[in-house]
C-alpha cells in the first residue's frame, strides 16, 4: 500500500457490467481477487505504469489483470475524482 493520504484515494465506480460480472457465482475467486485488487491499486493511483491509454486525452485506460487473467478498462474522471471501471474482459 502506499504511503498516499486517504484524502488522495480515487473511488471507483463499476458499472452495472462490471458489477454483474463481479456477482457472477461462476466467477473464477482467483478472477475475482486480482480484479478487487487492481480495484485497490486504481484508487491509489489511477495512472499505474502497467496501464495503456486507449484515447487522446488519456482518460480511458485499460489494464491487464496479472497472470494473463484478462483486462480491466476504467476511465478517469479528474473533474469528480472519481474513475469509472467500465468494463472486466476475462482470458
Amino acid at each position: 500500500m502506499s504511503n498516499e493520504e486517504p484524502d488522495d484515494l480515487w473511488p471507483v465506480l463499476p458499472s452495472e457490467a462490471v458489477q454483474d460480472a463481479l456477482s457472477d457465482p461462476h466467477l473464477p475467486v482467483e478472477l475475482f481477487s486480482a480484479i478487487v485488487a487492481l480495484t485497490v491499486a486504481i484508487a491509489e493511483n489511477p495512472w499505474l505504469e502497467a496501464s495503456t491509454v486507449r484515447d487522446s486525452a488519456g482518460d480511458w485506460r485499460r489494464l491487464p489483470i496479472p497472470h494473463g487473467r484478462g483486462l480491466v478498462e476504467y476511465v478517469i474522471d479528474t473533474d469528480n475524482h472519481l474513475v469509472r471501471l467500465t468494463r472486466v474482459i476475462p482470458l
